[in-house]
């Protein structure tokens, strides 16, 4: 019994003595004056101008006469503007302040009447240009504590610090024409500004790279499909037997009739309402190969019908079948006959990629899109813009050539021979080059079977 009285009392006297030493040490040290205080920043991203909001909340005991944000070497402070924000509670009072810019960049704010004993301080600084070098940088903030009495007291709230990046290289050159002068008098014309601002132009041409290659891709896997679709729907066309000419006259016209906008719409969105759920790249393919292919049909379609009747006739006088006559006589000079044509729509089905920017398929214009969203800027578009004409005046000049090199074919650049002349009046294409002059592989009088083609229609218009 005695020995647990002795240990109540041992006990009794430790709590006693730390609670002295507590109350000593309050009084022996100062108040602090700022508590539960962040820095924190807008911008991740190093060599841009940023806004830095610092909030704090002033002790019960001591009020703050001044606050300098003491930014270290290499912030531009000398644009810097403040808004400030007080609050008691959650209700807002008034705060006369004013502030300066001292020649060691710091910013200095001064509070007339002091802020508040335990109010609410909300401080945001305005367009500090940080260093172009990220990583994490401390920023020291002094401030004047006011104690009761009127007495003052200067303290730093330290161990605050903000963290951003290094720019990429295209944002690191973009934040260096901001200093040049030929770039400020080329923005000073509105519309470059809006339009062409060199600025934009470096950061957006990376960025929407990624978008034209994505583009690109689409077009390059969705038109070999369309071809076979396309000829496929062509013979559905021509068939002799009617149900089947009306499926692909019914592909064709509603396909035809209807915007490919309104497709997509039904793939990305009616389909998936009824539980058809598709990865976005397949879909996109599909819809546009879908689209395409009933172009292609009656491109095709229309060639084939072209050809003279009298190839099929010359070929079914040298024993070939229907089939044959298309794979050796009549598809080749249908290819050479629609070529042009097929170029064309490969051109419209590059540009009509752009639609699918409207379902989130990040291509080309969905990524200028979000550019422009951005950063308030057109200069995306033009840049998209010129991504698209990289692949659609080439493909313009060579239709142009394509054009010109049929109708030379057609009609004929120059005279033929007379002896072959006959042939290609008959056959309704160009005379043949003489059987030595042939390319190697492209087959010979012996060997290919449009070359004996030639040759037998010769021999039955010189016997009449």
């Amino acid at each position: 019994m005695r020995d647990r009285l002795a240990r109540s009392t041992r006990l009794n006297r430790v709590a006693v003595g730390a609670l002295l030493l507590v109350m000593l040490l309050s009084v022996a040290a100062p108040a602090i004056a700022m508590t539960t205080s962040r820095l924190t920043i807008d911008q991740k991203i190093g060599g841009a101008r940023t806004r830095f909001t610092y909030q704090a909340t002033a002790d019960e005991d001591a009020g703050v006469g001044r606050i300098d944000f003491l930014f270290p070497e290499g912030f531009d402070t000398d644009d810097v503007y403040i808004e400030l924000t007080l609050l008691d509670g959650l209700r807002r009072i008034k705060a006369d302040y004013e502030f300066e810019v001292l020649e060691t960049g710091a910013v200095s704010i001064t509070f007339d009447p002091i802020v508040p004993a335990k109010s609410n301080l909300f401080i945001e600084v305005y367009d500090v240009f940080t260093p172009m070098a990220g990583g994490t940088y401390e920023i020291p903030i002094e401030y004047e504590a006011v104690l009761p009495g009127g007495s003052t007291e200067t303290r730093q709230d330290e161990g605050l610090t903000v963290k951003y990046d290094t720019p990429p290289r295209e944002e690191a050159l973009a934040r260096w024409l901001d200093n040049q002068g030929w770039v400020e008098a080329w923005t000073s014309v509105k519309f470059f500004d809006i339009f062409f601002k060199p600025q934009h132009f470096v950061v957006a041409v990376p960025l929407l790279f990624k978008g034209w290659l994505k583009s690109l891709s689409l077009v390059a896997l969705a038109f070999p499909i369309s071809i076979v679709g396309g000829l496929l729907i062509a013979f559905m066309k021509m068939a002799k037997v009617p149900p089947v000419r009306w499926i692909a006259s019914i592909y064709i016209n509603v396909v035809r009739g209807t915007p490919l906008f309104l497709q997509i719409f039904v793939v990305f969105i009616g389909f998936r309402t009824v539980g058809l759920r598709i990865p976005d790249f397949p879909s996109a393919v599909a819809v546009l190969a879908f689209n395409s292919s009933a172009y292609l049909a009656e491109i095709f379609r229309a060639g084939i019908q072209s050809i003279s009747r009298g190839q099929f006739e010359a070929a079914s006088s040298l024993g070939m079948n229907y089939w044959q006559a298309m794979q050796y006589v009549i598809i080749p000079q249908t290819v050479k006959r629609v070529l042009p044509t097929m170029t064309s729509e490969f051109i419209l089905l590059f540009k009509d990629t752009a639609l699918l920017a409207a379902v989130g398929i990040f291509e080309l214009m969905m990524y200028s899109q979000n550019y422009v969203a951005r950063n308030a800027n057109l200069t995306a578009f033009m840049v998209a813009a010129g991504y698209y004409l990289i692949v659609t005046i080439p493909l313009i000049n060579l239709v142009g050539k394509l054009e010109t090199k049929l109708a030379q074919s057609e009609h004929g650049a120059a005279s033929p021979p007379k002896g072959r002349a006959k042939r290609g009046v008959l056959l309704g294409v160009g005379a043949p080059a003489p059987a030595d002059s042939v390319a190697p592989g492209l087959g010979s009088a012996a060997g290919d079977p449009q070359q004996k083609l030639f040759e037998h229609s010769a021999a039955k218009h010189e016997s009449r």
